[in-house]
């Protein structure tokens, strides 16, 4: 076997100078290098493709009260929502609204050529499990499990999980963003959360930022802080010292968990949350865009046949959504003992014309980590306006996700087409959703590749 030779650090600093630059978004020339204005920042915001609302005293306002330099700001959209930070898309860290597929598809390649060895040994680079993980340790330390019902929420919403505390009304459920972080080489937690978030995307959420570390492979609860309010948290951003030598403006937040005081200290400090934020039904909670305010539009179509799946559902069912999130099984069936890893895919038209016709659907399968996972891929078919459910098909999740075929479009027709792409499979109409549910049960052992 022969050894690659490693790259010079010339080698890699080119790389990292071209994987910027490739992210870095177009802007007119005559708007570089001038002294960014209110008025040079809504016109460049307005080419990234963002609806920025129009009341310049109110966004003169507002980023007067973020308290940092215009480059570092975010604007207020006219959903009341807010951009990402001006100098994080003209970094090219984040992408801007109006970005091509195209230009996506480059800045991934762009991103995976630059990706960190530690991102890789987490688990195909999914980070979330550092929440899921932190959060069942508290659970457990602090006793909250038996006290605290819990569900999770789909993947791409803004809130993590929805909580519930015997005193509250029956159905109802408080939404909670969870955060967690060890400690950095400089001693200072980072939970990647400002007073600004809290103010607008994590608006009405109870935040649990979960301090940990590692002790023999296990995670260790150190510190934790709850806050219910903006006016909570000291300063723009939660970043406390782990151990400050002079004033702590966190004092009033911060739970250091070292001993059973502390840990019912930590219970009642979170059962004390749940109740002052606002409550809503489940639904609402885990498919609501009043409650979760910051969803991409993928995932906002991909909410309406979570709903809709969830509503169609019988009582001899329940569906549950998995506390790892990016993962290849989007949520579970239930029917006794039994359980099923389903993963949903919205199907879209494959190569449409103008007037319409089309010579099939498809869907993306990307990196599907934990694929074999997956019992069934349920396809979600949408009406013309990307509104209402129109059909379901399915097909067995081993024919979906192989290792040869990891990252590559997956191709369909309907059934009765003169030639299928990968499969002729049959579109059956929303109606039948329970049929289909009770025959994946039927056939989970069977070899049936579609039903």
């Amino acid at each position: 076997m022969t050894k690659a030779p490693r790259k010079t650090a010339e080698q890699l600093r080119e790389q990292s100078r071209l994987c910027s630059k490739s992210k870095k978004p177009d802007m007119l020339a005559s708007d570089k290098g001038k002294k960014l204005t209110l008025v040079k920042m809504k016109k460049v915001y307005t080419s990234w493709g963002y609806e920025l609302d129009e009341d310049d005293n109110k966004q003169q306002q507002f980023i007067q009260k973020q308290g940092k330099c215009m480059s570092q700001c975010k604007m207020l959209k006219a959903d009341g929502t807010v951009t990402p930070a001006y100098n994080n898309i003209q970094s090219g860290h984040t992408r801007p609204a109006n970005t091509s597929a195209k230009d996506i598809e480059a800045r991934k390649a762009a991103g995976n050529a630059k990706r960190s060895a530690s991102k890789i040994a987490r688990s195909d680079c999914q980070m979330h499990h550092l929440e899921k993980d932190t959060f069942g340790a508290l659970l457990d330390v602090t006793g909250l499990r038996d006290v605290l019902e819990h569900a999770w929420s789909p993947d791409g919403v803004n809130v993590d999980v929805a909580l519930k505390a015997q005193e509250m009304a029956a159905g109802t459920y408080a939404a909670c963003q969870l955060k967690a972080s060890d400690t950095t080489d400089g001693g200072r937690f980072n939970f990647n959360l400002s007073k600004i978030d809290m103010e607008t995307k994590y608006k009405g959420q109870l935040i649990i930022a979960i301090g940990f570390k590692r002790v023999n492979g296990k995670i260790s609860i150190t510190q934790v802080f709850v806050l219910s309010d903006p006016k909570d948290m000291p300063g723009q951003s939660l970043q406390p010292m782990v151990d400050p030598e002079r004033v702590d403006a966190c004092a009033h937040l911060r739970i250091r968990m070292d001993g059973d005081e502390q840990f019912k200290v930590c219970k009642n400090r979170i059962l004390e949350g749940v109740l002052k934020v606002p409550h809503h039904t489940l639904d609402n909670t885990q498919f609501s865009l009043e409650v979760n305010r910051n969803v991409s539009k993928n995932h906002q179509t991909e909410l309406i046949g979570f709903q809709y799946v969830k509503d169609a559902l019988l009582t001899n069912t329940t569906m549950t959504f998995p506390s790892d999130k990016n993962k290849t099984v989007d949520f579970t069936f239930q029917q006794g003992e039994i359980s099923l890893g389903i993963s949903a895919k919205t199907a879209s038209l494959h190569h449409k014309k103008p007037g319409g016709s089309h010579s099939g659907f498809t869907f993306k399968r990307s990196a599907a980590p934990d694929h074999q996972k997956c019992d069934w891929v349920l396809v979600v078919y949408l009406d013309e306006a990307r509104k209402l459910v129109e059909g379901f098909s399915v097909i067995r999740g081993s024919a979906v996700y192989t290792k040869a075929n990891k990252g590559k479009t997956f191709h369909w027709n309907k059934k009765g087409c003169k030639k299928g792409v990968d499969y002729t499979i049959e579109k059956h109409p929303a109606s039948d959703l329970p049929r289909l549910v009770d025959l994946m049960f039927q056939e989970r052992g069977g070899e049936q590749t579609t039903l």
